[in-house]
């Protein structure tokens, strides 16, 4: 009898891995200027600056039927500063996301360091430890289970990353959940850190004093392969608008990114498509010096 309910409940549990491939890595959309959270090794803290604070809203909408979806937005707080006078960073994040039965709080410590390649060029590197504690709300869990109350779920996992960095072009390639460690649940698996792969290519092009336009690529490889593919517009050097197609999706993602004073800049982001029924808007207050 008991193991006739321990293989019940083992099949119950992996027919969450449904639900489990459904939590996707959070995708931020306004990341031209911070595409930190995709390769650590891509700081955006300038040879004159000192640091850099980012955060980060999102919220997702799904259209369906008796607002079947309901799912709190993500906040995503980012810091990267500079050691001393030297070429090497330290950065601290802090991302939260939940889910119908569970609160995903996520803490990322991690170190970069540059190296001069050229009077206008350098490489990067990085590491960054992750601690994933996930709130599992047992009650929640519509599958067969013995638990009750709520648990706390600890799951450590690496990310790591390289950049190249040029006066006009830009390079890297990020892997997140490098371990791909896993939670389980009577020998079964209940959630999965997902290893996740990115690229991302950009290259501007200046247009007299004032302006600039730049092509970009962003490749992200999970469970499945997505592509941005886009162009972003600077106006006088203080403002930045762009426009990507997600073209596995069809989806058109369009983001500004404008510098308020000296030292602060403000962005949002929006995206929708015809072929899935998700849309998301994402807002970002930066603050660097």
């Amino acid at each position: 009898m008991v193991r006739m309910k321990r293989f019940f409940l083992s099949v119950g549990v992996c027919l969450s891995v449904i639900v489990v491939n459904a939590q996707n890595s959070i995708r931020l959309n306004s990341y031209l200027q911070d595409m930190q959270y995709y390769n650590p090794a891509a700081i955006a803290v300038g040879p004159e600056e000192s640091m850099q604070t980012s955060l980060y809203g999102k919220y997702k909408w799904v259209e369906n039927e008796g607002d079947i979806w309901k799912k709190p937005g993500n906040i995503w707080l980012s810091h990267a500063g500079r050691i001393g006078s030297s070429p090497s960073f330290y950065t601290l994040s802090y991302v939260n996301d939940r889910y119908s039965f569970f609160s995903r709080n996520t803490l990322y410590l991690g170190y970069a360091r540059r190296l001069k390649t050229g009077n206008t060029s350098f490489i990067s590197y990085s590491g960054r430890i992750v601690v994933n504690g996930d709130a599992i709300n047992w009650e929640k869990l519509k599958l067969p289970h013995t638990r009750s109350g709520r648990t706390i779920r600890f799951s450590p996992d690496l990310d790591l990353g390289i950049a190249y960095q040029s006066k006009r072009f830009n390079a890297g390639i990020g892997v997140k959940n490098s371990l791909s460690n896993t939670t389980k649940l009577e020998g079964a698996t209940l959630l999965k850190n997902h290893r996740e792969i990115n690229v991302h290519l950009s290259y501007q092009q200046p247009i007299g004093q004032q302006f600039a336009i730049t092509p970009f690529l962003l490749l992200a490889r999970e469970r499945n392969t997505m592509i941005d593919a886009g162009m972003s517009l600077s106006f006088f050097n203080t403002a930045r608008v762009s426009y990507a197609l997600r073209v596995n999706e069809l989806k058109s993602v369009i983001a500004i990114d404008v510098d308020v004073a000296k030292r602060w800049s403000i962005g949002a982001a929006y995206d929708r498509s015809s072929l899935v029924s998700d849309h998301n808007l994402d807002l970002v207050l930066r603050y660097r010096r």
